[in-house]
């Protein structure tokens, strides 16, 4: 009697906690995203992925932003468990100035975390700060982007993009190292060593083999750019498995 008395007692946490992991569950690869600084009136376009990590299917039911100059929107609304979407979003900077905190909401029947939030955040300069910047001392790099979507790819296809990049300092730019998170992104780089104005290029080589789904990777540049010695660039694709 006593040794089933134990049993049962030790049962119950066990029940318990299934019961806390069961349903849907909503999960996502970022939870922020800042575009930097853009100009007045440009367009920032991104996506990032929904994963559902529950045993339910997960239904994606509203999508809210906290401005109008910002848009949301899910690819699949339902999502099976182990399967995710991509949310792509668009904030438009027209009329808008300083720093951005925008937020978006995201409904789901995930009791558990009913409206997941994503923040972006990011500064408008002016037109006229765009013109007449300020004369900077030392290197300076700046990137034309740093984020780029490959959007859909077929796995096993190998993709590739060219980021552009400017010492727009008043000294010489030493790029000293380059790394990827994945040894399936390969980086090659032109121009370790820039003279103010001048101009280089890392090519970035993306190879989506046995991948599936929204997949984010990144290369990060440290430099002897005394604001910002390090400087993260981002990719993103969505991988379509091939027909079996």
């Amino acid at each position: 009697m006593k040794k089933n008395l134990l049993i049962a007692l030790f049962l119950i946490p066990l029940s318990f906690l299934s019961a806390q992991l069961s349903g849907p569950r909503i999960q996502t690869n970022i939870s922020q995203y800042n575009f930097g600084e853009i100009t007045e009136g440009a367009v920032v376009k991104f996506s990032f992925q929904v994963k559902n990590v529950g045993d339910q299917a997960l239904r994606i039911t509203n999508i809210m932003t906290s401005c109008g100059c910002t848009a949301a929107a899910v690819e699949k609304d339902e999502i099976q468990p182990g399967k995710e979407t991509l949310i792509n979003v668009e904030f438009n900077s027209g009329g808008k100035s300083g720093i951005q905190h925008k937020v978006i909401s995201i409904a789901s029947n995930d009791a558990s975390n009913p409206s997941l939030k994503f923040e972006l955040t990011g500064k408008v300069l002016s037109k006229e700060e765009k013109k007449e910047p300020a004369k900077l001392v030392g290197p300076k790099l700046q990137f034309e982007k740093t984020l780029h979507d490959f959007g859909k790819i077929k796995e096993g296809s190998i993709v590739e993009y060219t980021f552009k990049y400017k010492n727009i300092g008043s000294a010489m730019l030493e790029i000293t190292h380059v790394k990827t998170s994945c040894g399936c992104t390969a980086a090659i780089i032109s121009g370790k060593s820039l003279k103010p104005n001048e101009e280089g290029t890392l090519k970035v080589e993306f190879d989506s083999s046995n991948r599936e789904g929204a997949v984010t990777r990144t290369i990060t540049l440290t430099s002897n750019d005394p604001s910002e010695p390090q400087k993260v660039l981002t990719i993103v694709a969505f991988i379509e498995k091939g027909k079996e």
